[in-house]
């Protein structure tokens, strides 16, 4: 059982002449002390109720602050006893110092390098090289957000509040020019940061959860059978440009990602039936994609077999800044009008090449490596030609 008494030392006075006051806790007879910050006239001092004459206003708070502090470290008792620690008095004395003592504050720019730095170590092991740049990306635009708006090399995690990230966000759009969708990632990123204070604590909630950030329904596009035979008739009098022109039209007839067509190896390829096939887990979930290789795609395999063989890979597949960047120069010289980009390859073997022949979204969605068909329905497109089709049937009918 604890026992907490209050007391003064009469012989030792301050300098205005009040005594301090004193709580001396005990436990299995052990006891320790501390002052309470506290002082009264000695005169004024009840010893045998460890309280001070009620005669005041000043004694009437000083009493009240009394029974507190005892209400607290009965408090604090009990939650040692709960955590199933060793409750001594020192350990009570300790934890009441403790409650007083304000947490560091701890930017989030510094979480995030931490974060980053973790992240850097797990790559290549359970962590993409991707994910380390993205994040690394974001750190840096929140601190220039910071600079621009605040004059700030960083802000203490319990600063953050939702208005803040508001202005963030008008930052990112309004500023940098990104749209809706990439503003809400870089957001959704820094939230995940927040969300580290949270689990340490030094923060209640996230402010992030208060704001209604929604991603809109973007149309990436897609090639149409006219224009990929465009593409693939093409005849390009600079390497550079034909091996991009190539290595996109691999994609659309595959559809693989630019990561995992930069890694295929013909380790990926294997032979069933007399069929050769595409197994290969994917970089980003690393779910199995089964792809039959459809002889455009076989062609451009066998163009490069004997002549490029760098690292084991099969195809020249550059940088993807460069391979998006000569990609539009691509757009230009074959009169295509859309923004060609190495995704927009996927969105078209998706749509074009397999969906627009018939070929069930259950089986697209396992060439692509998708986890669900939810993944797949994004890149599906009703063409005007299965609508002309399916119609034409309606139509018999009314004959």
């Amino acid at each position: 059982m604890v026992s907490i008494l209050f007391f003064i030392k009469r012989k030792k006075l301050l300098k205005d002449g009040t005594a301090s006051i004193f709580v001396r806790v005990t436990f299995n007879r052990l006891s320790s002390e501390m002052t309470t910050g506290k002082s009264v006239m000695p005169s004024h001092w009840i010893a045998a109720k460890g309280r001070v004459r009620n005669n005041t206003l000043i004694n009437k708070q000083i009493n009240s602050f009394l029974d507190q502090l005892e209400y607290t470290l009965h408090d604090l008792t009990l939650q040692i006893q709960k955590e199933g620690k060793q409750v001594s008095a020192k350990e009570i004395l300790d934890r009441y110092k403790n409650l007083n003592v304000p947490k560091p504050q701890i930017g989030i720019l510094a979480l995030y390098k931490e974060h980053n730095q973790e992240l850097k170590e797990l790559v290549g092991i359970s962590v993409a090289l991707g994910t380390y740049k993205r994040h690394e990306t974001s750190l840096k635009l929140f601190h220039k957000f910071l600079l621009h708006k605040y004059q700030m090399e960083d802000v203490a995690v319990n600063e953050l509040n939702v208005e803040m990230l508001q202005k963030y966000q008008h930052y990112l759009m309004a500023t940098r020019h990104n749209n809706n969708n990439t503003a809400v990632k870089y957001i959704r990123n820094l939230g995940k940061i927040i969300n580290v204070a949270v689990s340490r604590k030094l923060i209640q909630s996230s402010p992030v959860e208060d704001m209604k950030l929604k991603t809109e329904m973007v149309d990436k596009g897609f090639l149409t059978k006219t224009e990929l035979t465009k593409l693939s008739d093409k005849e390009f009098g600079v390497a550079r440009l034909e091996q991009v022109r190539d290595v996109f039209l691999f994609c659309c007839y595959t559809g693989l990602s630019y990561v995992d067509v930069h890694s295929l190896t013909a380790n990926d390829i294997v032979e069933e039936n007399g069929r050769l096939w595409i197994r290969k887990a994917r970089h980003k979930t690393n779910v199995m994609c089964h792809i039959p290789i459809l002889k455009p795609a076989k062609n451009i395999l066998d163009k490069y077999s004997s002549s490029y063989h760098k690292d084991g890979k099969l195809l020249p597949v550059l940088s993807n800044q460069k391979m998006n960047a000569y990609l539009k120069e691509i757009a230009a010289i074959v009169n295509i009008n859309k923004d060609l980009t190495t995704h927009l390859a996927r969105h078209t073997f998706a749509t074009t090449v397999t969906l627009a022949n018939h070929v069930s979204i259950e089986n697209v969605s396992k060439m692509l490596g998708h986890s669900n068909i939810r993944m797949t329905q994004h890149y599906a497109r009703i063409l005007d030609a299965s609508i002309e089709n399916e119609m034409l049937n309606v139509e018999k009918c009314y004959e």
